[in-house]
């Protein structure tokens, strides 16, 4: 049985509370489409993510010839 400081189990749970707000933050900023690739990249990183983005070039010619 390990035996926590008093206080101690206050404070982690203002940790896990802290993370949450962080995660519902980048969640929503996920779902804004006016959010910046760095406001992502802030906002994973404050909850410890390392947010790798790629981006995949579309063409937009048409593939149909007549």
């Amino acid at each position: 049985m390990t035996i926590l400081p008093q206080g101690a189990q206050l404070h982690l749970r203002s940790e896990f509370d802290s993370l949450g707000d962080r995660l519902i933050r980048f969640g929503q900023a996920l779902k804004e489409p006016e959010t910046t690739v760095g406001q992502l990249t802030a906002l994973a990183s404050s909850c410890g993510i390392a947010l790798k983005l790629r981006t995949v070039a579309e063409s937009g010619a048409s593939t149909d010839r007549e």
